[in-house]
């Protein structure tokens, strides 16, 4: 019976308006692309073209150019000493990174030859105290935006945000910074939303026979502009969720994920197709990329 209910919870991630579905499997990865032991920590991932993706280990300050297809590093772009170095956004043939106190470097011509890179650093608002992981870029208002995965505020800030996670924007053009969030999400309904309520008297069984106490913490870790729906995907290594906002930062879906699977989702990233890509760290053995394809019109059938 256990076995039986463990199923069912897994493939129920129902979305909160059923308009909206979600149009991925999330419990059966479409492919697995299994990592070099030097990119055991991968903690980003953004494409460069459908083939390629750039990678960012959250120890060494090193840019990895990833063949999908030959599932191989296929060049190694250092631009600064050893950090902890959270995520990795591609912007044509420029390439930021986001470090974990707020800064963002700027790579230009990564394509290029070592001596044609343009290396640029800009400092932000954030600090060490957001503990700055996410990175993705919104090609719309030509705006690189930044999940803080601890503190939510700027400076005294922190009260008037209690209770929310901080997403915050960086343009690209102007290379400045916006004190103000770019998106605000309440961590009290993404909490009543990923327990939801198709599910609950299943899960009242299992904390009843397993004293089970399930955690629903949601602390961002990577995040990404879906191209097909233009929502914000927002994974979180902590709790094991995905957190789906609109342009406009409503809540949309809450989608757990199963542990078996994820072991350490850090990154998220879309191809021009849509389907999605989540990286794992390792911890003690070699990190992965997980794709999922997009399913149009979705439905949940058990």
């Amino acid at each position: 019976m256990f076995f039986v209910i463990s199923v069912f919870i897994s493939k129920c991630n129902l979305p909160i308006d059923k308009d909206k579905r979600f149009p991925y499997v999330i419990y059966k990865p479409d492919n697995k692309y299994v990592l070099q032991h030097k990119l055991t920590e991968v903690s980003g991932l953004s494409f460069i073209s459908d083939r390629e993706v750039a990678l960012i280990e959250d120890e060494s300050g090193s840019v990895f150019i990833y063949d999908l297809g030959k599932n191989v590093v296929e060049r190694k772009i250092t631009f600064d000493k050893k950090g902890d170095y959270e995520d990795v956004e591609m912007v044509g043939d420029t390439a930021y990174v986001l470090r974990s106190d707020g800064k963002i470097f700027e790579l230009e011509n990564i394509s290029g030859s070592r001596s044609q890179l343009k290396e640029n650093k800009y400092n932000t608002s954030l600090s060490r105290q957001n503990n700055t992981e996410g990175l993705c870029y919104d090609n719309k208002s030509k705006l690189l935006l930044i999940a803080c995965k601890d503190k939510p505020g700027i400076g005294k800030t922190g009260k008037k945000y209690e209770n929310k996670k901080a997403i915050y924007s960086f343009n690209t053009e102007t290379k400045t910074f916006s004190d103000t969030p770019y998106v605000l999400i309440d961590i009290n309904e993404v909490q009543k939303t990923a327990r939801g309520v198709h599910t609950n008297a299943i899960r009242k069984l299992i904390r009843f026979y397993t004293d089970n106490r399930e955690s629903h913490d949601f602390e961002p870790s990577g995040l990404s502009i879906q191209p097909l729906t233009g929502d914000l995907y927002i994974i979180s290594s902590v709790g094991k969720l995905l957190v789906i906002v609109s342009p406009e930062g409503k809540l949309l879906n809450v989608i757990k994920l199963p542990p078996s699977i994820f072991k350490q989702p850090e990154g998220i990233a879309f191809d021009s197709i849509g389907n999605m890509y989540i990286s794992n760290e390792g911890r003690n053995g070699k990190g992965n990329i997980l794709r999922f394809n997009y399913v149009k019109d979705q439905s949940f059938t058990l």
